[in-house]
């Protein structure tokens, strides 16, 4: 199993491409000693989504490596971890060799959501909890610590009572049709009592001093007009005119701009509305005829509009933020205050039926509220609503939505490109996918549009099981198309390709720039394979007969061939100071590779 010394080499390798240290890879330079910054990286790692830690590579230098005392570092390192904050974090640290010399690496593992927020003991919780950024570890904000600690238990805030509303706040057609269908399909309690009993029992009204008055659920789910008591508990739904949303030059910086209110049934569909007059239409092949379909399925929109609305945060704290709803040109972006609410792995959302709900209260409530117009129900709360997302974008033909969880806010950001558009498609005319099937041809178009892609999210767009996806990803791993970076749960498949991505219209020279890198690497594997073929060799031995930069190198390529079954280790442990490289008996020669080019 590839252990921090392969994944070093790879973060190296992506910050110097790159210039710049990344959400999940820290570097620094610790030539002094320990950083004292540490800890407020070790916290915001374990406060997201975990990352990697570098010590004795100099940003400020292009992440050259520095000469550290790399075995103290470690030591330092894992007690001040242990002691220094609460809860204690435990990372993985291995002194592994980067260009020669030593550097310290620890893998930091995310927290899980009863444990958050991980902060430095001599600050406390409120000035000592951080997060990640792009680049950097920022301060969490009082409403970020409230919302990591709110996922501790079940909030209440939906059960509020709202002190100055009354029963006429209620709209009366909502309340007698939720009656209704109650009195249907729930059973003797409901079909016998009186109304008012009936939304006692619902929790949507609660008596005060021997006066009926709404919850902020009954208000929301069957309220006339709660912005009345919450001006900002709405929908906000804006289109931009430019993919960065910056004005034109004509100055037009929005070219639609809307305040949706009313109860949340009637906030879904005055959104899906405003959504529909600004959509465009696409025609798809449908059998021998063609068919125009929404940018944008409704089904997987109005899910996304509802998600939002019932498991945004309702504690007064974020009542003064409103649901967004921000239409560009290229994509489709839907945020709500709060964040991921209890322990629900974000990687599963799109692929399992996982659920947390933050409003419980409200969610049960909205299971018997019809959508105006429609028979249907405003949401199912069966955790289901972003599977059937996903489903609905396979079905169009369209990536999944990306899911963002920023502690302060939740996003869903959905591409209006099919994930086998004209750029796609050229792209991978331009590599060997010679033996894949359709699914891994679209999990392979993914990954090459946002970069890496992982087993819950091959499953995703393919509505494969979790070991079908995992055989057809290492069998494009195989292809050297994809590698991956790790074996933990959440590992990732990475393109192993430099043509452009996420969206970017292909190279104008893609064929040429291919078929060189081709040769590249033929002309490597048969420098390898002629090694081999005088007698078994170590990886060092490699280096040093090929000019490799490092034993590591050497390492990655010897995996590579061994992936396809032309070379194997003379050891069961490849890290045993015995184990040598050795020729598989059917492995191709030297001239089968010049013939393949």
């Amino acid at each position: 199993m590839p252990g921090l010394q392969d994944e070093a080499t790879r973060a190296v390798e992506r910050l110097r491409a790159l210039g710049t240290d990344l959400a999940a890879i820290e570097a620094k330079s610790a030539v002094g000693g320990m950083p004292g910054s540490v800890l407020e990286t070790l916290s915001a790692f374990a406060n997201t989504e975990g990352g990697l830690l570098l010590l004795g590579v100099n940003e400020s230098a292009g992440f050259e490596v520095v000469g550290v005392d790399a075995p103290k570092l470690a030591a330092d390192l894992a007690s001040q971890a242990a002691d220094m904050l609460e809860p204690s974090v435990r990372p993985e640290i291995d002194i592994v060799e980067i260009d020669g010399r030593p550097v310290v690496a620890a893998r930091v593992e995310e927290l899980p959501s009863d444990r958050k927020p991980c902060y430095l003991r001599r600050r406390g919780m409120d000035n000592g909890s951080y997060k990640r950024t792009h680049d950097g570890d920022r301060r969490l904000t009082s409403y970020e610590v409230h919302v990591l600690v709110a996922s501790h238990g079940q909030p209440d805030d939906d059960r509020a009572v709202v002190q100055d509303a009354t029963m006429d706040d209620l709209d009366g057609r909502l309340v007698d049709a939720l009656i209704a269908r109650l009195r249907e399909t729930r059973g003797q309690v409901f079909a016998d009592g009186d109304p008012q009993d009936v939304l006692e029992i619902l929790g949507v009204v609660t008596a005060v001093d021997g006066v009926l008055r709404p919850t902020l659920s009954g208000l929301m789910a069957l309220g006339t007009y709660p912005q009345r008591y919450f001006p900002q508990l709405n929908v906000t739904f804006v289109v931009y005119p430019t993919t960065s949303g910056e004005p034109l030059a004509s100055g037009t910086r929005v070219l639609d701009n809307q305040r949706i209110d009313g109860p949340i049934p009637l906030m879904v569909s005055d959104s899906m509305s405003a959504l529909r007059r600004n959509m465009k239409r696409r025609s798809v092949v449908a059998g021998v005829g063609r068919e125009d379909i929404w940018e944008y399925p409704e089904e997987a929109v109005r899910e996304l509009v509802t998600n939002a609305l019932v498991h945004r945060d309702y504690h007064p704290m974020a009542q003064g933020t409103q649901v967004r709803v921000e239409l560009f040109p290229d994509r489709l972006v839907i945020s709500n205050p709060g964040g991921l609410h209890g322990p629900v792995p974000r990687d599963d959302l799109l692929a399992e039926p996982v659920s947390s709900s933050r409003n419980g209260l409200l969610a049960r409530l909205l299971e018997d509220v019809a959508i105006p117009g429609t028979d249907q129900r405003v949401c199912e709360n069966r955790a289901t609503g972003l599977i059937a997302t996903a489903t609905a974008l396979r079905r169009a033909g369209m990536q999944p939505p990306e899911l963002e969880d920023r502690v302060r806010e939740f996003r869903a950001v959905v591409f209006n490109h099919g994930l086998l558009d004209d750029a796609a498609l050229s792209w991978l005319a331009q590599v060997d996918t010679s033996g894949l099937n359709d699914q891994q041809r679209l999990g392979l178009a993914f990954a090459w549009r946002t970069g890496s892609i992982t087993n819950q999210q091959y499953r995703t767009v393919t509505g494969v099981d979790a070991l079908t996806a995992t055989r057809e990803l290492v069998a494009i791993a195989a292809k050297g198309l994809i590698s991956k970076t790790s074996d933990r749960r959440w590992a990732k498949w990475h393109i192993e390709t430099t043509a452009g991505r996420t969206g970017a219209a292909p190279r104008q020279e893609p064929l040429d720039l291919r078929r060189s890198e081709r040769r590249a690497e033929s002309r490597r594997k048969s420098e390898i394979i002629r090694q081999l073929a005088t007698g078994p060799k170590t990886a060092a031995e490699l280096r040093d007969a090929l000019g490799f930069r490092s034993t590591e190198g050497a390492r990655r390529w010897l995996r590579k061939l061994e992936a396809v079954g032309e070379v194997r280790p003379t050891e069961a442990s490849r890290k045993s100071v015995h184990n040598k490289w050795e020729l598989v008996p059917t492995t191709v020669t030297e001239e089968t590779y010049e013939d393949h080019e």
